[in-house]
């Protein structure tokens, strides 16, 4: 996509913003933001704006001082804070693993494993926190498809991962723990064919 095709599915998508929420509110900024991460920073700018305008509706209008500019550059800085930090409260409440995510969809491991046609244990260590990002594209783009999620919820359950790996069976004299590896060692190391491992390095 080219930048005058980018630019125009911007405004696009921050007119509907605009049409639909005059007044945004912190949880449509999210919502919005979760819909369209990749104009984030336009949403929040727009928001911000929007709020501002809306509050100034009734009033006389009157030229702006250099006074009435730093209330307002003031009041947007608020509500873009206000909107992070209940972004960031939201992200956290509503975290969930990729086993929460499969079950969600009425999905096991081995079941997605065999869709995609990967092999489990590569499923399985990421699943578990076991794989360090960063997770190659095909494998994001696959697993949103296939979990009906949006790319930002991956990247919060990746985090989730990496930060509660499932702990293995430990032996009788050594406390559990976790080894984690990178992706791309994982799927050479996995029992698949030279073919489908190439073909999840991104190879062919």
């Amino acid at each position: 996509m080219n930048t005058n095709m980018k630019a125009d599915e911007r405004d696009k998508v921050l007119l509907a913003f605009h049409q639909a929420c005059e007044r945004p509110t912190a949880k449509q900024i999210i919502e919005w933001i979760d819909s369209y991460p990749q104009y984030a920073d336009d949403i929040r700018a727009h928001a911000a704006v929007s709020r501002d305008w809306a509050a100034q509706e009734g009033l006389d209008v009157a030229q702006p001082d250099d006074i009435m500019l730093a209330r307002a550059h003031s009041r947007a800085l608020n509500i873009l804070y206000s909107a992070e930090v209940a972004a960031s409260k939201s992200a956290l409440e509503t975290s969930q693993s990729f086993h929460d995510l499969a079950k969600a969809c009425d999905k096991e491991v081995f079941q997605i494993a065999s869709d995609l046609d990967i092999s489990r244990s590569v499923l399985a260590d990421l699943f578990n926190g076991w794989m360090k990002p960063p997770i190659h594209i095909r494998l994001v783009d696959a697993l949103v498809t296939a979990l009906a999620i949006s790319r930002s919820r991956f990247e919060q359950a990746l985090q989730y991962a990496v930060q509660n790996p499932r702990i293995g069976h430990a032996k009788a004299n050594e406390l559990p723990k976790v080894i984690a590896r990178g992706y791309d060692e994982i799927v050479r190391e996995s029992n698949m064919t030279s073919e489908r491992k190439s073909h999840w390095l991104g190879e062919i």
